[in-house]
């Protein structure tokens, strides 16, 4: 799977980064662990609307910080559903579709780590 900027957006990334690639590769390699997931997923099989939110405001958060937009974008539309409704059942695609964008932003991460590391030099 090729980089994909709509997934991860390396131009914003590196930006808040200050440009230091090595150490923003660190972050990213830190969010994409299935471990950065699992609470959400954990929470979805619990059906516990309050952990649910947390979970999602953290995972939403964080991806929001390191230009993970793909998933930034799903959480959200994710915590404001489940705001509306606790009906876990009622919610089980969304899940799914921010479980796909989770483990597609992995996989083009672990395929292509070397376009982040060869990444164009910024001016500042």
């Amino acid at each position: 799977m090729p980089w994909n900027y709509e997934v991860i957006d390396l131009n914003d990334a590196i930006t808040r980064a200050m440009g230091r690639k090595e150490l923003y590769k660190g972050w990213l390699d830190a969010f994409l662990k299935d471990e950065s997931f699992v609470p959400v997923a954990e929470a979805f099989k619990n059906k516990d609307p309050e952990t649910a939110r947390n979970a999602l405001h953290k995972l939403k958060s964080t991806a929001g910080n390191l230009s993970v937009m793909s998933v930034f974008r799903q959480a959200e539309a994710l915590g404001v559903k489940i705001k509306e409704s606790a009906d876990f059942d009622s919610l089980d695609d969304d899940l799914k579709a921010l479980s796909e964008s989770f483990y597609s932003a992995k996989k083009m991460h672990d395929d292509n780590i070397s376009e982040l590391l060869n990444y164009g030099e910024l001016s500042f």
